[in-house]
Order: C-alpha cells, then structure tokens, then sequence
C-alpha cells in the first residue's frame, strides 16, 4: 500500500480540486490518499470519504506575505509526515515555492506535477518550476489534437487517458438524479452552469436562460449556483427555473439534463461530454492559462460539442437555438467518449509506483530561479515605484501583490465571530465551506491525526501568527 498526499492549489473552480477527488477514489482499498488543498471547496471532497486537510492560500490575509511559502513548506512537511506519504501528487497550474522547499526537506518522497495541457502562450514562469518535480503526468483532453499551446511540444510528461470524475462514481439513473435535484420527471431540462463566476461575465448565462425561457414552451432550466440570479430572468417564468446549490459532484447528475450551457474548462467537458448531453461550451476568455476557446473549437470540429465565446451574446443565442433543434445525434456521438475516461485510475497506479521504486536523485534549486526573479522584480518596483508597478500588473492581467501583516489572534476552540480588537483563531479537526468563508482565520487539522501532529501544528501556529 502507497499513502499518497494529493495537492491543490485554490484555484478559481473546483478543476484541481475535483481531479484529485476522481483520483482519489481511484485508488480504492490498494492506496491511502490525503487530501491537502487550498481550496475553500475542500470540505465537500472530505463528504466523499476522502481524508482531506485545508490550508490557507496566500491571498487569504492571514499570514505575512513574506512568510507564507515558508508557511506551506512547514504545512506540507508536517502532514507529509503525519501519513507517512510516499509521493506527492500537484495539481495547480503555477507551483509555489513553498512546495519546492517542502521537496528539499523530503527527499525520501517522490514529488510528481499532474500538469493539464492546453495552455494559452503564457505562464512561462510556470513551467519552468516543472525542473523541481521527479516526474509530470499530464492528463489526456479531447481536444489534445488541437493543443498549439507550450506544453505540446514538451516530452518531459507521462500521458494517461483524459480524468473524470464520471470514471470512479458513474452515472445515477436518469429518474433517481432528477428525484434527487428536484426535478419534474417528464419535461425537458436544460443544465445552465458557467462555472464559478470568479473569472469573467455572467452575462452568457443569463442569455442562455433567457433564450431558453422564451424560445420553448415546456422547457425547465437548472441553473448552477454562481452564473445567473433568478431577479435577472423573466419574473412570470420563474417557475420553470430550478436553482442548484451545493450540489457536488454534480457529474453523477448529469443524466437528468437533455442540454446544457457549460463552460469549456476541463473538467466541465470531460463530464458533460462522456455523459451523452448535448453541450453548448462558452470559452471563457478570461481564463490566463487555461485555453478554453482552442478547446471549445476543437471539440465543435470533431462533433462533440458546439461552441461560442462568451463575448458574443447573440452567438450564444443562435447556437443555443440550434443545439435545441438538433441535439440528438450529438448527444450520441459525445457518449461514445465515457470509456476514454481511464485517466483516474491510471493516474493512481503510475503515483502509486513510487511507494516501491522512488529513489532520490536531483531536483533543480527553484529558489535559485526565484532569486532571479525576484531581483528582477525589484529593480522594475525600484524605477516605476509601488502605485505604477500594480498598475502595470494589472494592465497585464497579472494578479494584485496581496500586502498582509503578521495577524494578532486569540486561538478558540470552535468557530465563531470575530471581535474589533482581536480575531479569533479556530483550530478544529473538521469544518465547512462556508465556515471558511468567513471573515475569521481557521487552522484546520486533518481528522484523526495523532496527538504528537496536533503538537505541530500548534508551533506552527506559533510560528506564524502573534498569539494573544
């Protein structure tokens, strides 16, 4: 048996997140995974069965910016050790230094980047921390054919089938899903999700439902959660809107849809696809990494899909039309992909293999890559100054420099409210998501941990916070 512990970054969905969940389950009795992610999404993967941990993400203003990659490493290594973890598996487009400093202090673990591809032509930077892992796997995609992006001409990865979730949980049937969801049994639904409306407009989604609402007679819309609020569709046909909240993972429900509007990120495609629904995919041009209108394109070409970018309102008007028309035969084609989703599985056993034949040998100093540009960075602060230098950053697209102080807190034993004067630190050994939502920092302990890691975890905090 390997234990494994499976890494997320926070992500702006639930990508990272839901692929190490498939992953995960994969794994079965053979391997023991943990989860430990930056995602405030983490409590719903631990509902799965799933052993998971939940750290804060370096724009959560908890913990000095200077200090935090300091503070993942610590994290990292204490859980590492705490399930005596033979591999680390990362999921995130950019690794962060903390986790290269956790892989000099562990090198008696393998440290392995599952590494989607479809990359647009950016984040360089990004791939250059691949030199510190010992291995990349990148999972397969449907539309790898068309991948022009900086990872397809890179051999440095191991390639397995695409990853869904679909392939450890499968389908419930179409009458117990929409029992389930609430759905009445005998009309025609369409699904309405556009992910997490953290990156880009929502504005796609309202026309979607709009369109749905006043083109059909009979047709019912679920809505996901994030994209579109019921007072911005017409009021006298609300009763044909269904809102869906907290459901996860909403892949097992797929078929209660008869369509559906999605997002073209990897994830959404890689279940609405094998799952037989007829698909109109909005790329989300605002993604910086990810390349969701390549994606969208490609899979249109092959017939699995149909697909718009989400700047053309009145595109997404008229191919939801269409798809309306003729959705049967592409249904059809797009199910015959189900038995490609092996990626999980695989995925498991080539992380797995580690436990018996990982043997260290070099990683690549990423600090020293760092240093450079770091020095970098502080040349262009010290000639444009601080107020122009966020402004160039933002002009090119780059995320704000996140400013946090060292935070003064009293630590509590259950979560709650904060005073004005002081905030209160939770340390607990089980939350939820929207406990971490809260305006109040939460150290979260991995359930069933020993009493020596909670020890740990405590000087940690010691470490990092002003403990009143």
């Amino acid at each position: 048996m390997t234990n494994v512990l499976l890494v997320t970054s926070n992500g702006a969905g639930m990508g990272h997140l839901t692929r190490q969940a498939a992953i995960a389950l994969s794994m079965g009795d053979q391997h023991q995974p943990t989860v430990f992610s930056l995602s405030l999404g983490l409590p719903l993967v631990v509902e799965l069965g799933v052993p998971g941990e939940y750290c804060p993400s370096y724009d959560r203003p908890w913990i000095a910016s200077r200090n935090w990659n300091s503070y993942l490493r610590d994290r990292l290594v204490a859980i590492a050790e705490e399930t005596e973890s033979e591999a680390v598996l990362f999921d995130g487009v950019a690794p962060y230094p903390g986790l290269a400093k956790a892989a000099r202090e562990l090198r008696d673990v393998a440290f392995v980047w599952l590494r989607r591809g479809m990359w647009k032509d950016t984040n360089q930077r990004a791939l250059a921390r691949g030199r510190f892992f010992d291995a990349v796997i990148e999972p397969g995609d449907l539309a790898a054919n068309d991948d022009r992006g900086p990872t397809s001409t890179l051999d440095d990865a191991r390639r397995v089938a695409p990853i869904s979730i679909l392939e450890p949980l499968g389908l419930l049937a179409r009458d117990e899903a929409r029992r389930r969801l609430g759905l009445p049994p005998d009309v025609p639904v369409a699904l309405v999700t556009l992910g997490s409306g953290r990156l880009g407009d929502v504005a796609p989604g309202r026309v979607a439902v709009e369109t749905l609402l006043e083109k059909t007679d009979d047709w019912h819309v679920a809505v996901t959660r994030s994209p579109v609020a019921l007072n911005e569709v017409p009021v006298d046909q609300a009763d044909r809107i269904v809102q869906l909240r907290s459901i996860y993972p909403l892949a097992t429900y797929l078929s209660a849809f008869d369509a559906a509007v999605s997002s073209a990120g990897y994830n959404a495609v890689h279940e609405l696809i094998p799952a037989g629904v007829p698909t109109l995919l909005v790329a989300n041009t605002s993604t910086r990494t990810d390349d969701q209108p390549a994606r969208s394109a490609s899979l249109e070409r092959q017939g699995l899909a149909m697909a718009v970018d989400d700047g053309d309102l009145e595109g997404v008007a008229h191919a939801l039309g269409r798809l309306l028309d003729g959705r049967g035969p592409l249904g059809a084609r797009a199910g015959e992909t189900l038995e490609m989703m092996t990626g999980a599985s695989e995925t498991a056993a080539v992380v797995a293999q580690f436990g018996d034949r990982f043997e260290y040998r070099h990683r690549a100093p990423l600090e020293m890559f760092d240093v450079q540009v770091e020095r970098a960075k502080d040349l262009v602060r010290s000639v444009l100054g601080e107020e122009r230098t966020e402004r160039l950053k933002q002009m090119l697209g780059r995320r704000p420099t996140p400013v946090h102080e060292r935070t003064t807190v009293e630590i509590v034993d259950a979560i709650g409210g904060s005073t004005p004067d002081r905030l209160h630190l939770a340390v607990v050994r089980s939350v939820t998501g929207d406990q971490l939502r809260l305006d109040q920092p939460i150290e979260h302990v991995l359930a069933g941990a020993s009493d020596a890691y909670a020890a740990v975890r405590r000087e940690i905090v010691d470490r990092y916070y002003d403990v009143g």
